[in-house]
C-alpha cells in the first residue's frame, strides 16, 4: 500500500518490479512442484503396478505348483499300485515255482534207493530238509545254509566237517568230476562259495541261496554263474 501512495514514481517502480519478479519466481515454482508431484504419483502409480504384477505372479505360480503336487501325488499313487501290483504278481510267481521245485524234489527223493553206508546217511538226512528256508549262517532246524546242511548231514554219517563251503573243499579225498558218485559233495565257484551234495544223473540236494527253500536241483558244467570245480568222497 505504502508503494501506490509513494511521491517518489521511481520507487514504486522499482519496487513493483521486484514483485513481479518474486511473482514469476513463486509461479516457476508451483509449476516446478506440480510437475514433481505429477512425477511421484506416476512413479508411485508404476510401483504400485509392479507390485501387483508380482504378487498376481506369485499368486499364479503358487496355484500351478500346488497342481502340480497334486499330480505328482497321484502319478505316485498310480506308480505305488502298480508296483504292488506286480510285485504280488512276481510273488505269486515265485511261490508257484517253489511249489513245484518242492514237489518235484520230494517225488525225486521218494525214487532214490539202494544208497548205502555214510553217503546213503548223509543223503537221506538231506533230503528230510527239502523244503525248509535258507538263512545264511544257519546250521538247523529248519533253516540252513549251503555248508550249514552239508555239514549236518555228514555228521549224521559220523563225519565232522567246518561250517565252510571253501573249507569242506580241502576235507576228504579229492575226486574226478568225470567219476562222481551218490554222496560225494561237490563245489561251486572260483573262489568256492557254494556246496551241495551229490545225488547222481547230473543232480544235487543243497540250500541255494537266500530267499529259497532246500531241493533238489540239476546241473552241469555250472549252477548258473558259478562253474562245477570239485568234488570230494568221505
Amino acid at each position: 500500500m505504502e508503494l501506490l501512495f509513494s511521491a517518489d514514481p521511481t520507487l514504486y517502480l522499482s519496487a513493483a518490479g521486484s514483485l513481479d519478479a518474486i511473482t514469476r519466481r513463486k509461479s516457476l515454482q508451483l509449476h516446478k512442484f506440480a510437475a514433481a508431484e505429477q512425477r511421484l504419483n506416476a512413479t508411485t502409480l508404476t510401483v504400485n503396478d509392479k507390485v501387483a504384477l508380482v504378487a498376481a505372479t506369485r499368486a499364479r505360480l503358487t496355484t500351478q505348483a500346488a497342481q502340480a503336487r497334486s499330480k505328482l501325488e497321484e502319478a505316485e499313487k498310480l506308480l505305488s499300485q502298480l508296483k504292488k501290483a506286480d510285485r504280488e504278481r512276481l510273488a505269486k510267481l515265485a511261490q508257484l515255482q517253489e511249489d513245484a521245485d518242492q514237489a518235484n524234489s520230494l517225488a525225486l527223493a521218494k525214487g532214490l534207493g539202494g544208497i548205502s553206508g555214510r553217503a546213503g546217511i548223509a543223503l537221506k538226512f538231506a533230503l528230510k530238509q527239502i523244503g525248509d528256508r535258507y538263512v545264511f549262517g544257519a546250521a538247523g532246524m529248519q533253516y540252513w545254509d549251503c555248508s550249514g546242511l552239508t555239514m549236518r548231514a555228514m555228521q549224521a554219517a559220523g563225519i565232522s566237517l567246518p561250517h565252510s563251503a571253501a573249507a569242506q573243499a580241502h576235507s576228504g579225498k579229492s575226486v574226478s568230476l568225470s567219476a562222481l558218485r551218490p554222496g560225494d559233495l561237490v563245489f561251486f565257484g572260483r573262489p568256492i562259495s557254494h556246496v551241495g551234495i551229490y545225488l547222481g544223473d547230473h543232480r544235487m540236494v543243497h540250500a541255494p541261496h537266500s530267499g529259497a527253500r532246500v531241493k533238489v536241483t540239476s546241473f552241469g558244467s555250472s549252477l548258473g554263474s558259478k562253474r562245477l570245480v570239485a568234488a570230494r568222497r568221505f
